[in-house]
């Protein structure tokens, strides 16, 4: 194509935009103060009208979008009045109406595709069984009460992403605390050592110093381990167990608490204590080990059934629950976090059934909202996330 014709084509694009509403337009230009900046369009004067020249800056943008914007804020600004906001639908009706070769020339003037106005979609198939209890777990629990639109996009959308290193680590360290637990593997460390040597190779580190250094915390939480270990003084009755049971909420729901105790073991009374041990570089402060949810289930779970009659009344009652820190980077030894057994009629109990009430109703319902917090951090999802100013908007 020509120069010539390239010419001709943009002034008959030109007249099309202007007479296409076949009415009364208005048409605006911005020109720039710089002589190589923008400018109106060269047809502007073949209208046949007069071109006023205004100075200063307009109170919106001066172009199609900027049009649309403050029709749509018109239509949904409580204080508009109502003539002016009918006014302002019918002038979005007729630009969405306007279409090029069957494709709309506004597609932003039409409500349907205006964000947050469509209901939420819900999906052929629930979440949960509706003819089931609501499955919880220590983790679930935790998750959905700091955001559940992250649990949600974590567990349920497929989001989650590659286990973290340490999370290997951790692995590594349960494995061989479990076969010593057991008599599988004898508490020596330098066994232990062996052992871990065996499947270093298949852990990725990105640097030999960085390889270095996790093995020697391995070695570290081993050696705090088999001195725990040896210094308990209850009696081990499971390690990695299994537990579930039913319990029924205040508000009539069923939940099925569910999960993986690291020891069970008997107290001096008969009672259950559910211990978990961990490897993190971090631990709870003391009143947050009262408030720790994975303990506070593990406790109520015994209380209600998960674990086999242990009494020759046919109960199992428990004797509260601890965190065996082994991977403090201070200290020789473990340190020992404890929680006491709770009463089931104690605010502990009351705070933690309403937290189950909460995850048990949200499932239910398919309703996930985003919540703010300190996890906002180091949150995958806070580009799509509603309530982040970071990446694009979408619905949830």
């Amino acid at each position: 194509m020509t120069a010539r014709e390239l010419l001709q084509e943009e002034r008959r694009l030109f007249y099309v935009a202007c007479t296409r509403a076949r009415s009364r337009l208005v048409v605006t230009a911005v020109a720039s103060t710089e002589d190589d900046g923008e400018q109106p369009s060269r047809f502007l004067s073949e209208l046949g009208v007069p071109v006023e020249k205004v100075e200063g800056r307009p109170v919106r943008p001066l172009s199609l979008a900027g049009l649309v914007s403050e029709l749509r804020r018109t239509v949904a600004d409580p204080g508009t009045t109502p003539g002016l906001r009918a006014a302002a639908a019918r002038r979005l009706a007729r630009l969405a109406g306007v279409t090029v070769h069957d494709r709309p020339l506004v597609p932003s003037a039409d409500p349907s595709a205006w964000w947050g106005t469509r209901s939420a979609t819900r999906s052929v198939e629930p979440l949960r069984d509706p003819d089931q209890p609501v499955p919880v777990s220590a983790s679930m629990l935790e998750a959905v009460m700091a955001c559940p639109t992250r649990w949600f996009l974590t567990t349920e959308a497929g989001g989650a992403g590659a286990a973290h290193q340490s999370a290997n680590i951790g692995q590594l360290v349960h494995a061989l605390a479990q076969r010593v637990a057991t008599g599988e593997v004898a508490p020596d460390l330098e066994l232990l050592m062996g052992h871990v040597d065996e499947v270093w190779g298949r852990l990725h580190f990105r640097t030999p110093w960085s390889a270095a250094r996790e093995r020697e915390r391995i070695e570290v939480a081993l050696t705090r381990f088999l001195a725990w270990h040896d210094g308990n003084p209850r009696t081990l009755i499971g390690t990695e167990e299994r537990f579930e049971t039913v319990v029924e909420l205040d508000s009539g729901e069923h939940v099925r608490l569910q999960g993986y105790a690291d020891r069970l073991e008997l107290d001096a009374d008969g009672r259950v204590v559910v211990v978990d041990l961990k490897t993190q570089k971090t631990a709870p402060t003391g009143p947050g080990v009262q408030r720790h949810v994975q303990l506070g289930v593990y406790q109520y779970a015994v209380d209600h059934g998960a674990v086999d009659p242990l009494t020759p009344d046919g109960h199992a009652e428990s004797g509260g629950a601890e965190l065996v820190q082994l991977g403090l980077p201070d200290g020789d030894a473990a340190v020992v976090q404890e929680q006491p057994a709770f009463p089931d009629d104690g605010p502990e109990r009351r705070a933690l059934r309403a937290a189950m009430e909460r995850a048990s109703a949200l499932v239910r319902h398919e309703t996930f909202p985003a919540v703010a917090g300190d996890h906002c951090r180091d949150c995958e999802f806070k580009p799509v996330c509603p309530i982040q100013g970071a990446g694009s908007v979408t619905s949830r």
